[in-house]
């Protein structure tokens, strides 16, 4: 079996363990990367027999972090098809916080894990992550000394110009509500210019409720019990959205020192100190970061190291996929085989 096609299949058991009610069992290790400045909590899924090649797994913005069961299906289902997969736990993700610290975290991660003959005979590794994380990961491997450590990438929903998917998510008619009050839950305090505790938990209440689809949603009770004041403004920032662009700019204008993280935080103006090969995959109806993202990150990659697939089959930051579709399945796993075929151990000439 030539090459490419040993990848392809390689995708396609991938894809298809990633819709299985059951996800397949491979070895799972709860571990510790130490590394200079962080301890940091991580599932060490091992493939059976020789690994192809190792995978830094970051989840998204997920309250169970990398024990969110879609993410953790993600993880076997690398391992199944031969990868040692790395899954780590950072809190502030799971927190539901954007914050510049969580690249520089990737980039610990990325230069610990890859020096570890243990965890990466090959001292490179690739990279997997949806959504917000996916776009940390690519900021990351623009740093020089952390990018000559990574050989692939999977991004799956992530955002290119930071500035035009805060404004899509905040002012859209489109944007979706769970995103939105993710971005309000980091950004607002700079709208308000102080801290505003009751209206924060309240946020965080609604985000909460999005994440776990809850039967029994816990943001009418928070809502009981904060002032009258802070419940009309958050009805506000929920359903009113010439209030929500006013409070949005108000964030942009009043951030002043730390108007630092719409820079911090921005992808575009990195991708040329890239250096390895970028798999993109987002879906055509995403609502949280629009489909054009995906379109601005392939414009700025070099071709040959790059591939974009813009797909129906998927969610935000999702690999969830139906078999409705078959052209759409064949586009999708020729994305995911770019992936794999880059993150492989190269072979070394004897």
């Amino acid at each position: 079996m030539d090459t490419k096609m040993k990848y392809f299949w390689k995708a396609a058991k991938f894809a298809l363990h990633c819709q299985l009610p059951t996800p397949p069992k491979v070895s799972e290790q709860e571990i510790i990367v130490r590394t200079d400045q962080f301890e940091i909590p991580a599932i060490l899924y091992t493939p059976k027999g020789k690994s192809c090649g190792t995978i830094l797994a970051v989840n998204g913005l997920a309250y169970l972090g990398n024990k969110d069961p879609r993410f953790a299906a993600v993880c076997r289902s690398a391992a199944a098809v031969g990868y040692t997969v790395i899954s780590p736990l950072l809190v502030e993700v799971t927190q539901f916080h954007i914050r510049k610290e969580t690249v520089e975290k990737i980039k610990e991660l990325i230069l610990h894990i890859s020096s570890n003959k243990e965890y990466c005979p090959d001292q490179k590794l690739s990279y997997i992550a949806p959504s917000f994380s996916g776009s940390m990961g690519l900021i990351a491997a623009s740093d020089p000394e952390v990018g000559k450590n990574i050989s692939s990438i999977l991004t799956i929903g992530a955002y290119c110009d930071v500035q035009s998917t805060l404004d899509y998510v905040m002012t859209s008619d489109e944007g979706d509500e769970y995103g939105r009050m993710i971005l309000l839950y980091n950004f607002v305090k700079y709208a308000l210019k102080s801290d505003n505790q009751e209206l924060e938990f309240a946020l965080k209440a609604c985000v909460l409720d999005g994440s776990f689809s809850r039967e029994n949603l816990e943001l009418p009770t928070v809502l009981e019990n904060i002032s009258a004041e802070n419940k009309e403004v958050f009805f506000k920032l929920r359903e009113d959205k010439s209030f929500r662009e006013k409070i949005w700019k108000e964030i942009v204008s009043n951030a002043g020192s730390q108007s630092s993280f719409l820079q911090e935080l921005q992808v575009k103006d990195k991708l040329h100190l890239l250096d390895c090969h970028v798999s993109i995959v987002h879906g055509l109806g995403d609502n949280v970061v629009p489909a054009k993202e995906a379109m601005i990150l392939k414009d700025n990659l070099p071709r040959k190291k790059s591939k974009l697939v813009l797909t129906p089959l998927i969610s935000h930051g999702d690999v969830g996929i139906s078999l409705a579709q078959l052209p759409a399945i064949y586009d999708l796993v020729q994305g995911f085989a770019f992936f794999f075929k880059n993150a492989r151990v190269k072979e070394r000439a004897a």
